[in-house]
């Protein structure tokens, strides 16, 4: 299935220039244990590529998608590894 970024309607303002990650049907959340530890500094530029890969040794096997400096999981998935933040809307 292939990666791709959703853009936040403009009229939401807590969204604003923001986007999310879907792989198919399945929305990706981004976690401050797979991202250095903290979300402040994360982005999701447009122009950056997005790729997919099979992680049997995270959350008993998922589809993980990265990017520059940028781990997600499937949301289903998050907050099965202690406490932290947690994202699903990223600056772009």
């Amino acid at each position: 299935m292939p990666v791709r970024r959703v853009l936040a309607n403009d009229g939401v303002a807590e969204n604003r220039g923001r986007a999310a990650i879907e792989r198919g049907p399945i929305v990706y959340a981004v976690e401050a244990i797979d991202n250095g530890g903290s979300l402040k500094d994360l982005r999701v530029p447009l122009e950056v590529a997005l790729s997919q890969g099979f992680r049997k040794d995270l959350l008993g096997g998922v589809v993980v998608v990265t990017g520059k400096g940028l781990v997600a999981v499937p949301y289903f998935a998050w907050a099965n590894r202690g406490k932290g933040e947690m994202a699903v809307w990223l600056p772009r």
